[in-house]
């Protein structure tokens, strides 16, 4: 009974710091990033940057597929060596996969960007 019970507590602390983890981008950004879904099979966000805005915190991002709503302009990302990636030009309705890492993204245009970022989890 003793093992079924601390099994069952680390379970409840493996679920609540996965949780945790997967709301960084959320907290760290919160301006930039609203929850719209998520369930045990997928986390849906929306990602909204105005002209030349830059999420307010670096954040540990999952691998993602990004879907692009809104504007054409470009966004960078900036990664914690002090690179600045571009990122690739994208119009409304096309979808592109993003990696896994520390960034900090950036709308480098003249017009607001609007994605919805799909988050598989396994």
């Amino acid at each position: 009974m003793k093992l079924l019970q601390i099994t069952a507590l680390a379970l409840v602390f493996a679920c609540a710091s996965s949780t945790a983890i997967a709301q960084k981008d959320i907290v760290a950004d919160s301006v930039h990033h609203k929850l719209l879904f998520e369930n045990d099979k997928v986390r849906v966000l929306r990602a909204t940057f105005g002209p030349g805005e830059k999420a307010t915190a670096p954040f540990d991002a999952k691998e993602v597929v990004l879907v692009r709503l809104k504007g054409t302009g470009p966004m960078a990302v900036h990664l914690p060596d002090g690179t600045v990636v571009p990122g690739k030009a994208m119009s409304p309705g096309e979808a592109a996969w993003a990696p896994a890492g520390h960034i900090q993204p950036e709308n480098k245009g003249n017009e607001t960007i609007e994605f919805i970022v799909i988050e598989p989890k396994r």
